[in-house]
């Protein structure tokens, strides 16, 4: 899951004060919203080192102001891991979960987190606001994660098989590590970043594929400023989840990711509308 992070600084001179920046190189407003909108990139490219440290301090600071709501996600599913494996009684409602999947088929990813991450969290944001009114902006948002998520649930329903043929169904460490690092490190890196980032920017931009276009050359000034502090304020919260659910039997794997990112989402769009009337 990705939100947008901005940064009030440009990413300024190393140690050696040669390095200087005009004032178009500046990213404004420092921000935590759950829509991600890139700004205008820079005509000069920072540096790399400086791209790269600036990504660094931004994530670390997106992680801190959402640790409370990751704690929260990471004991209820550490909490259901403990009931699946010590009470019995529980059994029936992961079996239920199961039935359900086998049912479906690829329509329940497809349908469970396009609703929930879609049109269950767009419901949340619309309690947790002031006026509490769903507008045309809320349904377009609905619609549009509904859409966005719903293929992310497809390609995870595909994904997930491969990697217990690939890296075996178990959940030795040695397993769960292998799983991780390929969720974390490939696959979310080349394609799950890109994929939602982009998606994301073009919704923005107003459906313009050629608006996309100019706010991503240079890429490496795209990737270093925008992408980049995005994706390790995610692996901040991905990577400890992700070995939670793959601690889970395969069958159960899919369900519980869901619910995770779900309740995940639920609460940043909760805490975006706190801070959001904190401020006004």
């Amino acid at each position: 899951m990705f939100y947008q992070l901005t940064l009030d600084q440009p990413l300024a001179s190393s140690s050696s004060g040669r390095r200087h920046y005009r004032g178009r190189n500046q990213l404004s407003e420092e921000s935590l919203v759950w829509n991600y909108d890139a700004h205008q990139v820079a005509a000069d490219p920072p540096y790399w080192d400086d791209m790269i440290s600036g990504s660094i301090r931004l994530g670390v600071q997106a992680a801190k102001m959402t640790f409370k709501p990751a704690l929260i996600v990471w004991t209820l599913m550490a909490a259901i891991s403990i009931l699946y494996y010590t009470v019995p009684a529980t059994h029936f409602i992961f079996a239920g979960l199961v039935t359900a999947q086998e049912i479906m088929g690829p329509l329940f990813p497809m349908i469970g987190m396009g609703l929930s991450v879609g049109f269950l969290v767009e419901f949340v944001s619309v309690m947790s606001s002031e006026t509490r009114q769903w507008t045309r902006e809320n349904s377009l948002n609905a619609v549009f994660n509904f859409a966005l998520f719903g293929l992310m649930g497809l390609s995870t329903y595909y994904r997930y098989p491969l990697q217990n043929e690939w890296f075996g169904a178990g959940n030795t460490l040695g397993v769960l590590a292998t799983k991780v690092a390929f969720d974390q490190f490939v696959w979310t890196v080349l394609l799950a970043n890109p994929y939602q980032c982009f998606s994301y920017l073009w919704k923005n931009q107003g459906f313009s594929f050629e608006a996309v276009r100019k706010r991503i050359f240079p890429f490496r000034t795209f990737w270093g400023t925008q992408m980049l502090p995005v994706l390790i304020a995610n692996w901040a919260f991905w990577i400890p989840m992700a070995f939670m659910v793959y601690s889970f039997p395969p069958e159960l794997q899919l369900p519980l990711a869901i619910l995770a990112i779900t309740i995940w989402v639920m609460l940043l769009k909760v805490l975006a509308a706190s801070t959001s009337k904190g401020e006004s």
